[in-house]
């Protein structure tokens, strides 16, 4: 599955795949020793910040926080039984979002994502849309034009990109633990067995599986993706699926030549083909009202990467089935597959919530919500805004005690009345406070959803809302109209995050009010009416959030850092409770 860093960017929550990840620092840690850094005894492990996860997520923010924070860089670790294994996602981006971000971080002291991590190119991007040489969709029988995109396109190595963010033994400024982390929340900050993540005053604690070895964070980061147990995320029931069965072949066959397979370019990649009336045969209501396309990445060797794919639907569509599509709509071309080199199984909820308020477990990536509700697209959005995370993580980190004083403040914590008096010695940072992981959490989480991200999102939401509504018909006319707009506009769309291209078309109520007006104009008068329709349903409906993403109505959604005004620890007046406390010592 090609997670597109474009319209489809696959993030997969790849099936098989997004387990706990991780990554290390220059030697894995085991339980009868420790990686170098970390504060520990046999037992017991602690550190600045613990990175549960070690995919693309994981990896990028252990090596920004761990490269770009000067000479006394935070103990960070990674904690992943699997933290060696090959990333399994393929992953496609847009040249021009790929070239941004290596600039980005290598501004913060990771280079290398443009120089080791694309796979392959191609300068140019060719869609199908059943479109006639006026570009107009037509259907009985389907046009055949090619709509060229003219933006450059990349597949990402997944060798390269590891090597980026999870270097070797000797460069490696993180350590791992090679275990995974016990537990799944059954509440806000209630875990599941008991005892599995503990949420102390001034830190965090973890267990891990194998050995139940402790480790103690005065930030915990949540990065095993799109359904991780550690992250709460509610009105599930309301995501869509995106669904992709990808194969990477060879192929054979009277459509296959040097210059083409089928109708598809060598030369180019193939970012979406709807086209389905020469292959539906007796499925042709099953196609009709549940389409999906083709994704296709012709590369050097002769081999070609295909993925059908299902946009989004609820309930998902069946892997079988979009195998099963695939044969069809290639053999319909005269195309065989042959050899198959590998294969993919991509599953990406899409929409829903974002995370809920007051939770100590800072998610990252897939489990912060991130995949884009209407196209899939995580990876650029994922690594883009771990900047911001990194920066926020960094802030809250001088306001406490460091790694290797935890553990003696963990001791006092034990001390009845001499606790509170020692901790607030030993954990006032900076600016004189003691640490707080529950305002430190809702601060960094509350950096990547701001109430102005969390308004583009709510715009995107009803765009996913709507596609999942759509047949092919309507699928086509809504494509077709799309790609008429110009680059910027919709190129932002897909990507849809500050600091990536094209995103002032999209970050602003304004700029989405032009969006929407210019794109309803190029769209078909069917889909055009259907998509108004939509709007007004889903407005009456309660969709508020709508009209709040478009206009200057109804405010702001309310920033994460409020969730933390009525905790327990903070209730009453503490003024007037220390300072009994005090007179009381004092006698």
């Amino acid at each position: 599955m090609v997670l597109r860093a474009t319209t489809l960017t696959l993030l997969v929550f790849c099936v098989e795949a997004w387990n706990q990840h991780a990554s290390y620092r220059g030697r894995a840690f085991s339980r009868s020793g420790t990686v170098s850094g970390a504060s520990s005894s046999s037992d017991i492990c602690s550190y600045d910040v613990a990175i549960i996860g070690s995919g693309p997520a994981a990896c990028s923010l252990a090596s920004l926080l761990t490269a770009g924070a000067g000479p006394n860089p935070p103990k960070v670790a990674l904690l992943s039984k699997n933290a060696d294994a090959q990333w399994v996602p393929n992953y496609g981006c847009w040249t021009e979002e790929w070239a941004a971000l290596s600039a980005l971080y290598k501004g913060r002291g990771v280079p290398g994502i443009m120089e080791k991590g694309v796979g392959a190119s191609w300068p140019d991007t060719d869609c199908f849309f059943g479109e006639d040489s006026e570009e107009k969709v037509q259907s009985n029988p389907e046009g055949s034009f090619r709509r060229t995109l003219g933006r450059e396109y990349l597949r990402i190595s997944r060798a390269g990109l590891k090597e980026v963010f999870y270097g070797s033994d000797e460069t490696r400024k993180y350590d791992v633990i090679k275990e995974d982390v016990l537990g799944a929340a059954i509440g806000t900050n209630i875990y599941s067995p008991a005892g599995a993540v503990v949420c102390h005053p001034t830190f965090t604690e973890l267990r891990t599986v194998d050995s139940g070895l402790t480790v103690r964070a005065k930030v915990v980061v949540d990065a095993t993706g799109s359904e991780s147990p550690f992250t709460i995320r509610d009105d599930r029931g309301k995501e869509g699926y995106q669904i992709a069965y990808g194969v990477e072949c060879f192929v054979s066959g009277p459509g296959v030549t040097e210059t083409k397979v089928g109708d598809y370019d060598r030369t180019k990649m193939t970012l979406f083909d709807y086209r389905s009336e020469a292959w539906r045969g007796d499925n042709e209501e099953n196609v009709v009202a549940v389409p999906t396309f083709n994704y296709v990445m012709p590369l050097k060797d002769g081999s070609v990467f295909f993925e059908e794919t299902s946009l989004v639907a609820r309930p998902a569509v069946s892997f079988q089935e979009c195998k099963a599509r695939l044969e069809a709509r290639l053999g319909a071309m005269g195309v065989t597959i042959g050899e198959v080199l590998e294969e993919e199984y991509c599953y990406i909820p899409m929409g829903g919530s974002v995370p809920r308020k007051g939770q100590r477990v800072v998610p990252v990536g897939g489990a912060a919500g991130l995949v884009h509700p209407a196209t899939g697209y995580q990876i650029a959005r994922a690594l883009v805004s771990n900047v911001d995370v990194c920066e926020q993580i960094l802030e809250e980190l001088k306001a406490g005690v460091p790694a290797g004083e935890q553990e003696e403040q963990e001791e006092e914590e034990e001390e009845e009345e001499e606790e509170e008096e020692e901790e607030e010695e030993a954990g006032a940072g900076e600016k004189g406070r003691v640490f707080d992981p529950d305002a430190a959490a809702a601060r960094i989480l509350g950096r990547t959803w701001t109430p102005k991200a969390l308004r583009q999102r709510n715009f995107a939401v009803f765009g996913g809302d709507f596609l999942m509504d759509q047949n092919v018909e309507g699928l086509k006319g809504f494509f077709s109209g799309f790609f008429k707009l110009e680059k910027g506009m919709w190129g932002g769309f897909l990507a849809g995050w500050k600091g990536l291209p094209g995103n002032e078309y999209h970050d602003d109520w304004l700029p989405r009010i032009v969006f929407g007006v210019t794109f309803v104009t190029k769209l078909p008068l069917k889909v055009a009416a259907a998509m108004a329709l939509a709007i007004v349903k889903y407005a009456l409906g309660g969709g508020l959030e709508l009209v709040q993403s478009v206009t200057p109505l109804l405010g702001e959604p309310e920033a994460f850092e409020a969730a933390t005004q009525f905790r327990s620890c903070t209730k009453g007046d503490v003024a007037a409770k220390e300072e009994a406390r005090a007179m009381m010592k004092n006698k």
